[in-house]
């Protein structure tokens, strides 16, 4: 295990992996989450509880995925009105570049993003739906911010919780067995 100031309590384990509490402990009693004991209490590195968060999401953290699978409801509306979609994430980007501080971060995904709507409608839905951790970053900055309406935005989080919850379930059952 790393140092203690790594450790991490049960129930911040489970806020980071949008678990129970009790999930946290009974991965660490079936011996799926490395801890150890300080008295009655059980202790998680940080670094095991990231591999385990990407070991369950196929490399992919509950954000990251929950990120994606948005991203992935984009689409029909990107594909159905492409010079809209498109046309919305660069006057997003444009209007973005005015409040961020020149020289942050930021400004470097702004610029990536930029970079990948001058190569083309395919670059975009290339970059949408890929999972490397490059993508995972840009879609953390994505300019398409409001082209979906509220509505499918709400059905897609709710259809994403569903996914979430029944996918951790069976792979908790999977283990188990």
């Amino acid at each position: 295990m790393d140092g203690d100031d790594d450790l991490l309590r049960t129930g911040e384990v489970a806020r980071l992996l949008g678990v129970s509490r009790q999930h946290v402990v009974d991965l660490c009693d079936r011996g799926d989450l490395p801890a150890v004991r300080t008295g009655v209490h059980r202790r998680i590195s940080r670094r095991e509880v990231a591999l385990l968060a990407a070991a369950g999401s196929g490399g992919l953290t509950r954000e990251q995925e929950r990120s994606l699978w948005l991203h992935q409801g984009l689409l029909g509306v990107l594909l159905a009105e492409p010079d809209r979609g498109l046309a919305t994430a660069r006057d997003n980007l444009d209007r973005w570049r005015t409040v961020h501080r020149p020289g942050g971060a930021t400004l470097g995904y702004f610029d990536a993003w930029e970079r990948i709507l001058d190569a083309g409608l395919d670059e975009v839905v290339a970059t949408l739906v890929s999972r490397t951790p490059v993508a995972c970053e840009l879609r953390q900055n994505s300019p398409f911010a409001g082209l979906l309406p509220d509505s499918t935005r709400i059905a897609l989080l709710a259809a994403f919780v569903r996914h979430w919850d029944l996918d951790h379930e069976q792979a908790d059952r999977g283990r188990a067995s």
